[in-house]
């Protein structure tokens, strides 16, 4: 009688280097992960949904991430253990992220310590989340790794194949705090270049308004009137006619209400 460990086939890796390697992450592997888990085998025979019956080499720490996914296809389970390795190391990956060697020299010893130890840490995990798996053999039939896709980074058409890279990039030749710049990358849909426009306007509205607020402040000192008055008045006059510089709307107001 056949054990149902027995409809499992196993997967070896074509090439020595990759002997005794995590499938999902490139660590060593010490476990066998089976896709599907053996507790859903017969429901996959009995309805003959898909499932591809591998006996997947783990290391430890993904073996247990997966412990509880239900997936049966290979491909579908090494999206759950990066999405899984992704969220446990959310914050180790971000200080990897943020911080450069440059910047940490400046830091006082105990903090320094905590930054580069997140910063190591940080790093062999997007290593880990980003690895492809290998070519392996089952049953005689080779196969191909293909389940994780090189991600690009685009600011405006300039590629980076990682995010820490785009982000040192884009926080060095635009000015935009990094902190600041993943809040606005995540805010407008993932894109950099969106993120970055959206900093500049609203600093060029923040430089915009001190400018009007001065300027409306010297008039209404000057002619003996209320600024938020005058700011006001301003304001509407440049939204009815987009073609007024604050100048023109000031001689505007100053013709039509003050002069009068």
């Amino acid at each position: 009688m056949h054990r149902e460990t027995d409809l499992y086939r196993q997967m070896s890796a074509l090439h020595a280097g990759n002997f005794n390697r995590c499938f999902y992450c490139g660590c060593i592997a010490t476990e066998y992960d089976l896709v599907p888990p053996i507790k859903y085998a017969q429901f996959y025979l009995k309805t003959r949904e898909e499932a591809d019956f591998y006996k997947v080499p783990s290391c430890r720490e993904c073996f247990y991430l997966l412990k509880n996914d239900k997936s049966a296809l290979l491909g579908q389970r090494v999206d759950v253990a990066k999405k899984q390795l992704t969220r446990k190391y959310k914050r180790a990956i971000r200080i990897y992220e943020v911080w450069s060697s440059d910047e940490v020299e400046d830091l006082d010893y105990h903090l320094k310590s905590s930054v580069i130890a997140g910063m190591v840490l940080g790093e062999e995990s997007c290593q880990r989340v980003k690895y492809r798996g290998f070519d392996f053999e089952a049953d005689g039939l080779k196969h191909s790794a293909h389940f994780i896709e090189n991600e690009v980074f685009l600011i405006f058409a300039e590629k980076f194949d990682s995010f820490r890279d785009a982000l040192e990039h884009a926080h060095k030749a635009y000015r935009i705090p990094k902190a600041k710049l993943i809040e606005l990358f995540t805010e407008h849909n993932h894109c950099f270049d969106l993120a970055i426009n959206s900093f500049h306007e609203k600093q060029a509205r923040i430089i915009f308004d001190k400018k009007l607020k001065a300027q409306c402040t010297d008039f209404a000192v000057k002619y003996k009137q209320n600024t938020k008055f005058v700011m006001r008045t301003v304001e509407l006059y440049c939204t009815k006619d987009e073609s007024l510089t604050t100048e023109m709307a000031l001689a505007k107001l100053y013709q039509e209400i003050i002069a009068v």
